[in-house]
């Protein structure tokens, strides 16, 4: 993208080579009052926040992150008001640092992720007025330390009592839904979105494992259930569509809620994950079983959730 004489004009090239050699002869034209190639240009008038916009439309509806991506792009929008050409690295990290005020420095980076997701379609599709990547520009919040929060016996069952569900019988309210989903979390490494996406279709309790066609990283998995996996599924009528008649927005609430109720402190629902996957790699020892079963697809971000004491480690030493 180059700026002279009042025009600015843009174009994507395969390489860098290509791009100097068509900015050096446009503004060589541009300063001796040639003609010149229409621009090619966003939107006249286009903000960031219009692009934030566009990217919620098209490009988020394919992706299985789709809820959130919407919410935190709106959420955003009102802080980037500004022209897409005027969006660079110091507006950017003034951003940053107003918004790490108020959030933590893991939050902060995925919505920088997402930024940048956004920008980087923009500039490739969109024809946005962008020579470079802002948030490129920037320097990242440091990482915090990866979680490593676990879920205890006497916390499950806190949260259970919480909730009012006896675990013996076909959950009747939305309140039970939410114990059994927590319940069924533990027992398999599911994820929420997963348990609420599950239909009976795809239950083979028989079997023993429940089929996922949509997952988090865009490979289908077949979940392998534990003998009380499969007691709670027995609990339930069989049906036709959804397992779970909860929505995502309702069964958080709920659960946030139980939490509170039992007095518990710092636990969200993804621990869950955590702590049945510690659990289930003393019954699955061969790593590749364990990655097939989480969906993991490489040892380095199965090993964020393995999460054992050094008690259950000192005792297998003998």
């Amino acid at each position: 993208m180059i700026r002279r004489a009042g025009q600015s004009l843009a174009r994507t090239f395969d390489t860098r080579a290509d791009a100097e050699a068509w900015a050096v002869a446009t503004e060589a034209r541009v300063l001796a009052g040639g003609a010149t190639a229409p621009a090619v240009r966003a939107p006249s008038g286009a903000t960031v926040a219009d692009l934030f916009d566009r990217y919620a439309r098209e490009v988020s509806p394919g992706k299985a992150g789709e809820r959130w991506e919407v919410i935190r792009l709106r959420a955003l929008a009102p802080s980037f008001g500004m022209p897409a050409a005027q969006l660079d690295g110091p507006a950017v990290a003034q951003w940053r640092d107003t918004r790490l005020r108020t959030v933590s420095a893991a939050t902060v980076n995925r919505e920088l992720n997402l930024i940048s997701a956004v920008i980087t379609r923009a500039m490739r599709e969109w024809r946005a007025p962008l020579a470079a990547n802002p948030i490129h520009a920037i320097q990242r919040p440091r990482q915090p330390n990866a979680r490593r929060r676990r879920v205890s016996d006497d916390e499950r069952a806190a949260i259970i009592k919480a909730l009012g569900w006896n675990g013996e019988t076909a959950p009747a309210d939305i309140r039970d839904w939410i114990a059994w989903g927590f319940c069924l979390a533990l027992e398999t490494m599911m994820r929420q979105g997963e348990i609420l996406a599950l239909t009976w279709p795809n239950v083979h309790a028989d079997r023993r494992f429940v089929h996922l066609p949509k997952t988090k990283n865009g490979h289908p998995r077949d979940v392998p259930l534990s003998t009380r996996a499969v007691a709670l599924f027995d609990l339930l009528p069989v049906g036709s569509g959804r397992v779970v008649p909860v929505g995502a927005g309702t069964f958080g609430a709920y659960f946030r809620e139980a939490v509170r109720c039992a007095e518990i402190e710092g636990l969200h629902f993804h621990d869950t994950r955590r702590e049945a996957l510690t659990r289930m790699a003393e019954k699955l020892p061969n790593i590749a079983e364990l990655a097939r079963a989480s969906g993991h697809r490489g040892t380095r971000s199965l090993m964020v959730y393995y999460e054992p004491t050094a008690e259950d480690i000192a005792g297998k030493l003998g």
